[in-house]
């Protein structure tokens, strides 16, 4: 992690070439159209976030750091305690910002203002593969990761008012 954030320190001061170098990936449709580096040991994903969206509580099941290169995200931080999800803080991050995670950091990613955000993330391992938890944004119910279910969940999520207060 702090290998991958070394990276990222050196890419942030040039996040518009980073962009551009990343255009031919549309960092939409699911992690398949997101990917451009996937090994047993890290994954790189250019992610997009429309404006409005907003994921329901998730984790990645490895570390992340995230470079965000442009729009504006907020982030709702939860731990887990005595199997309850229990929120911990919130940041909002802007173009040139790194994002650290551990892996048994749940939270939520909701893109504030009117322009989609565009990120830059590196994962710990092989997000495809490794196991990971997706909760309710309503209930808080925790569930094994199945991207149908989190697609359905995401919809619930992004029609609230706001990240659950857990």
């Amino acid at each position: 992690m702090a290998a991958a954030r070394a990276e990222l320190e050196q890419l942030k001061g040039n996040i518009a070439e980073v962009d551009e170098a990343l255009r031919y990936i549309s960092g939409v449709g699911g992690n398949a159209r997101q990917v451009f580096y996937r090994s047993p040991d890290l994954t790189l994903l250019k992610v997009c976030f429309p404006a409005g969206r907003r994921t329901p509580p998730h984790d990645h099941g490895t570390w992340a750091t995230i470079l965000l290169l442009s729009g504006e995200e907020k982030n709702t931080f939860y731990r887990v305690q005595n199997g309850q999800l229990r929120k911990a803080s919130e940041v909002t991050i802007k173009p040139g910002v790194i994002l650290g995670m551990r892996a048994d950091t749940p939270h939520v990613v909701e893109c504030v203002g009117n322009a989609p955000t565009v990120g830059l993330h590196v994962y710990g391992g092989d997000i495809f593969e490794l196991p990971r938890r997706v909760w309710h944004p309503q209930t808080l119910e925790e569930h094994p990761l199945d991207w149908t279910l989190y697609e359905s969940f995401a919809r619930m999520a992004s029609e609230a008012p706001a990240a659950p207060a857990a």
